[in-house]
């Protein structure tokens, strides 16, 4: 797998309004930082704008989901959705995001957007930490 920046690994969750219960197969892809360079606020908005309206494109749900630093201080806005996992790797890749969050039956997994290996994180539940 592709070497996962470290913080990947400690990603919180804010969720916006959405589903409930919610889906028991969902992708959370952003378009923010692409290959974690860091981009202007104003390219990151345009990108954010840009997906969403794929996803609108699509005709599926989606919900902001946007993932953070455990302490919140780092935020990078995203979208919850039900699209078929590859789809969503396919976006992510689209949107030249380094992976994508998966969830299903309640499980967490980090795919990488390179190769699609899938990395096992543990309980998504355990990593919403409120609503944004």
């Amino acid at each position: 797998m592709t070497t996962m920046p470290k913080e990947y690994l400690t990603t919180v969750f804010l969720l916006g309004i959405r589903p409930v219960p919610l889906p028991r197969k969902f992708a959370i892809i952003t378009g923010w930082n692409p290959m974690d360079r860091p981009t202007s606020a104003a390219e990151n908005i345009r990108e954010d704008e840009a997906l969403r309206r794929s996803l609108e494109l699509k005709a599926r749900p989606y919900f902001r989901a946007t993932g953070c630093s455990p302490d919140l201080s780092h935020r990078e806005p995203g979208w919850g959705v039900e699209i078929p996992k590859e789809d969503a790797v396919t976006l992510g890749r689209r949107f030249s995001q380094r992976a994508i969050w998966w969830i299903e039956n309640g499980n967490l997994t980090l795919i990488s957007c390179e190769d699609g290996e899938e990395m096992p994180i543990g309980k998504f539940d355990l990593r919403i930490v409120g609503e944004g």
